[in-house]
Formats: C-alpha cells, structure tokens, sequence
C-alpha cells in the first residue's frame, strides 16, 4: 500500500503544467527533471533562506543584530523589513507554521512564513504574511498562483481548527500579503470571499481527483506529457 502524497503548491503547479514531470517529481522523486541551479541561483536561494530565518527569529520573540548578518544583501532586505510600514495585527503570531489537510487519499499541505489567526469585534480573521526575495511580480500574477489558491484554501477549510469551538471563520476574513524588500512600502494584498473559495475549493479538488486517476492506472505507464513544449526548456 503506498504512502499518501503530500500536495504542495509546487506539486499542483507541476502537475497542472506536466503531469510526466509530476510523475518523475513527486512519485519517483528523481532529481531530474529539476534544472541544476548555477552559482548565482544556488547563492539567491541561500539569500532567501538566511532571510526567512531572520524574520522567524523576529516573531518569535527574539532579538536580531542587523549588524551581526555578513551578507550586505541579506542586512539591506533585513532593514528595509525592520523599518518598512508593514502591518501586522498584535495577537497570535505563528511563524513557519504548517497546516495540513486530507483530500482523498492524499494531503494538502501548506508552510506559512507567518500565519496570524485573530478576532475583531467577535469575528474571526486570518491574515496570512509570506516573504518574498525574488522578483516582485504582479497582483494579477500572484493572486492565480497556485501557491496563493491552495494557502487561502487550506485556512478556510482548517477553520475550526483555528478558532475555539463556535466560532466560524468566513473566507471573506481571510487575506495573503506578499511582502517583497524592494517594494517594502507597498505589499501585495490578496482577499478573498466566500464565492472565491467555492470555485477555488473545487477546481483543487478536481486537480487531486485527476492525480489520483492517473495514478490508478499501470504504475509503469507513463504519464501524459504537456502540450505545451515551451515547458520542456525546464527539464
């Protein structure tokens, strides 16, 4: 019997993009098809992961000493955070925190940079806080991101895990801001609604019933490669 698969954001965009690569990804787990980062790549991702862990240290309570990070990239991004106009609600304050949730067979699961579960006036709200390095893209962009589709998802349906028994958290009092360093003053905000959810909710779960599919077929049968060859520069 097999283990479930953990759904991620890159494992559905993956999979909506090329199942094969999916196939070869997330079930065979081969390092191909993956593309070899190059000195510049490798020292980005390292960049963003020194960065991450400065933030966690900061809502974690703990002190941070700009002048002690040796990397004058990674000290910039640190002050432009520390001094940007970026709000964040006093209260709860979950720092790399993970939520997962079941979908047939398989899970769904999310890592939030921060997640701030809270309440206003007796109403239920999450807002959610992730931490971005890399080249700001737009609000039209991010807001059909799988990554943005599966967290704001993943909050509303954990919503009584969230809150004390009783109290119901509407999709319309969930958000996702985008914070990125060199737009420190202008986070990207993501709402959502009650409709949203709904049709995103669904379009999720009809990806995972797809998945789940193929899968049922020969496990030595190949899985359909994408229509679209532009994606093959990438493997």
């Amino acid at each position: 019997m097999r283990e479930p698969l953990l759904l991620d954001q890159t494992a559905l965009a993956t999979f909506e993009t090329c199942p094969r690569r999916f196939q070869l990804r997330d079930l065979e787990r081969l390092p191909w098809p993956a593309t070899p980062l190059d000195q510049k790549q490798s020292l980005a991702v390292e960049r963003g992961r020194h960065f991450h862990r400065l933030v966690e240290r900061h809502f974690l309570g703990l002190p941070v000493d700009s002048e002690a990070i040796d990397d004058d990239v990674v000290r910039d991004w640190w002050q432009r955070f520390a001094h940007s106009s970026l709000k964040v609600p006093n209260g709860k304050r979950w720092p790399e925190h993970r939520l997962t949730i079941p979908a047939a067979d398989n899970f769904l699961i999310g890592r939030f940079d921060l997640l701030v579960p809270g309440e206003e006036d007796g109403t239920p709200y999450v807002q959610i806080f992730d931490w971005k390095t890399s080249r700001p893209r737009s609000g039209a962009d991010l807001k059909s991101a799988w990554q943005t589709r599966l967290y704001l998802a993943l909050v509303a349906e954990s919503g009584q895990a969230l809150f004390p028994e009783g109290q119901v958290l509407s999709a319309d009092r969930i958000s996702l801001t985008y914070w990125y360093p060199h737009e420190a003053d202008q986070p990207q905000i993501v709402a959502y609604s009650e409709g949203e959810h709904r049709q995103n909710w669904q379009a999720i779960q009809e990806l995972v019933a797809e998945i789940q599919a193929i899968e049922a077929l020969d496990a030595e049968e190949e899985w359909p490669l994408t229509g679209d060859w532009s994606h093959c520069r990438h493997c």
